[in-house]
């Protein structure tokens, strides 16, 4: 697929990962639909790709329901015509400890708030390419901005590649590719310091991200993306 001028929606846009590849698929020449429930941040994104000329336009939810994120995919169309391309981030957290007392309100609070909208993009995109006929490509994505030398965690990293390997098997016969990328996952010595993502890593990530876009034949795989 040829990335320039290609419409291209990116999630959790207003967070560094999403800001990262949002500049990224912008120096490429694409037209972005920014997406996040963040105004703020989101507004920072947005103003960083209009500054290197990028046709962009952000896009702030009030929620993450089918129905919301349904109307936006089609206000989306509205604006710039057919999607080709979701970049879907998952923006990892820990999961609880399996023997920690509240650890099953926990999980499920995570993954009401990370795995549901997740899945809930890919399911409102893949319908939209498949009703308008598009050649897309999912790609699905996931960091810890928590912690700059690793990575995602183990469990959520299973999920987003357990989802993107299903997805695409679903999706093949709509000529629908799915892709992901995650970090590559290496022993984190920074005892959960918050630190951000690190910004080489992150370019990796969308170097990783433009490849799957651009090589027609990539499907129903990970890259794991690393700082040499």
């Amino acid at each position: 697929m040829n990335i320039a001028h290609s419409v291209i929606i990116i999630t959790a846009a207003g967070s560094p990962l999403g800001k990262a590849l949002s500049l990224h698929f912008a120096s490429l020449g694409a037209k972005l639909a920014l997406v996040d429930e963040r105004q703020h941040a989101l507004g920072q994104t947005l103003q960083a790709c209009q500054a290197i000329g990028a046709p962009c336009q952000s896009y702030l939810i009030p929620d993450q329901s089918e129905r919301t994120i349904a109307t936006l995919i089609n206000n989306i169309h509205q604006h710039f015509g057919k999607i080709e391309v979701l970049v879907n981030c998952w923006v990892d957290s820990a999961l609880p400890s399996l023997l920690s007392p509240s650890s099953v309100d926990q999980f499920s609070r995570s993954m009401n708030e990370k795995a549901t909208p997740f899945f809930t993009f890919g399911k409102q995109t893949a319908h939209y390419m498949r009703d308008h006929n598009c050649h897309g490509v999912i790609i699905n994505l996931a960091a810890n901005e928590d912690c700059l030398h690793n990575s995602v965690h183990s469990g959520s990293k299973a999920i987003v590649s357990g989802l993107t390997q299903s997805w695409a098997k679903e999706l093949a016969e709509f000529n629908i590719r799915v892709g992901g990328v995650v970090p590559l996952t290496i022993e984190c010595p920074c005892n959960n310091h918050h630190h951000k993502l690190s910004s080489p890593l992150q370019y990796e990530i969308a170097r990783s991200a433009e490849y799957i876009v651009a090589n027609d034949y990539f499907n129903g795989r990970m890259i794991e993306a690393e700082v040499s």
